[in-house]
């Protein structure tokens, strides 16, 4: 079988990190190189991992069996439509479109030209949430607390924090931890530097009786990437970024009964190991393969239309608040 010939359109901090996995990636397929309309950064970047950098999107298509699309978001849609015409995969990073129409346009395009279509809900290849659905697969959740937070980062300026950032964890809940959309939704949200919303909570029930928190923050000083959940039976703290996982089970054990020295411990506390494996590098080789092999990608076109609508309902609650910094 001859190799997959594959190539990164968007050589800013994202692309940068598909360009360093890909070329040196020799399974499954050959790295074709890199486009950027910034000619200087894609030549740039052509020189520190010795690829080739395209004078175009449509020359590098011309080239390749499958693309990854790491560029704007509002642009995903344009780019994602074009590779589709020409029947190539395509691996487009979150989100998939900046609008439910467009996301669906982008879904029903791939699905009409039988070719893989992922989305970069990246999360999903985290060891840590690999791990944590198997702790929950054995309990009887009653709430999650998600939190996501960031310094502000300039770069962004088409999307908001929703679709930035809060639509990771939607797509964790929505689509893996709980695993249907919420019956009910409140959202509010705040405006502080970008002139879109730049801090959001929202707080969703679903049919089965869970409630879920989201916080999505890009104006906190320091990275914080947690999910909290709460069982009939434990409460577990997911680090996503330090790569950490912790369960604090109930107990009702007495340390030397009997004794002066008695005590009772209510509770013990499991460090869960989690396998140090970078899931971008998961989630590229995962693409290869569901491209080579016609496998149906975890975050497909469905589930990222999924999370934007949902996005879409959050922001859309969140933005009248957001006008008046916050208040109503």
């Amino acid at each position: 079988m001859e190799k997959l010939r594959i190539g990164v359109i968007g050589a800013g901090s994202m692309g940068r990190n598909h360009v360093r996995i890909l070329s040196g990636e020799k399974r499954g397929c050959e790295f074709v190189g890199v486009f950027d309309p910034d000619r200087d950064r894609a030549a740039g970047m052509a020189r520190q991992f010795s690829v080739r950098a395209f004078p175009s999107a449509e020359a590098l298509m011309e080239q390749a069996d499958a693309v990854t699309v790491a560029a704007p978001s509002s642009l995903h849609r344009e780019i994602a439509l074009e590779a589709a015409r020409r029947g190539l995969h395509a691996l487009v990073e979150k989100p998939m479109a900046l609008t439910w129409a467009d996301a669906q346009e982008i879904s029903a395009a791939f699905a009409a030209a039988g070719r893989v279509l992922m989305v970069g809900h990246v999360e999903r290849y985290n060891p840590v949430v690999a791990e944590l659905c198997k702790l929950v697969a054995h309990e009887a959740v009653t709430a999650l607390e998600v939190r996501r937070y960031s310094p502000y980062d300039r770069r962004i300026s088409d999307a908001d924090v929703v679709q930035d950032l809060m639509i990771h964890d939607i797509d964790l809940v929505c689509g893996v931890l709980v695993g249907e959309e919420p019956k009910r939704l409140f959202a509010a949200g705040a405006s502080a530097v970008s002139g879109k919303l730049d801090y959001v909570q929202a707080l969703m029930q679903f049919g089965n009786g869970v409630v879920a928190s989201l916080g999505a923050s890009r104006i906190t000083e320091t990275k914080v990437r947690e999910i909290a959940v709460h069982t009939d039976r434990s409460y577990i703290l997911a680090d996503l970024l330090n790569r950490s996982l912790s369960v604090m089970r109930k107990t009702n054990l007495v340390i030397d009964e009997g004794t002066a020295s008695a005590y009772r411990q209510d509770s013990v506390i499991q460090k869960v190991f989690v396998p140090m494996v970078e899931p971008l590098y998961m989630e590229l080789t995962d693409f290869i393969d569901c491209a080579v092999y016609g496998r149906q990608p975890m975050a497909d076109g469905p589930a990222a239309c999924r999370a934007i609508r949902i996005a879409e309902a959050v922001s859309g609650q969140a933005r009248p608040a957001a006008s008046t910094g916050g208040t109503q």
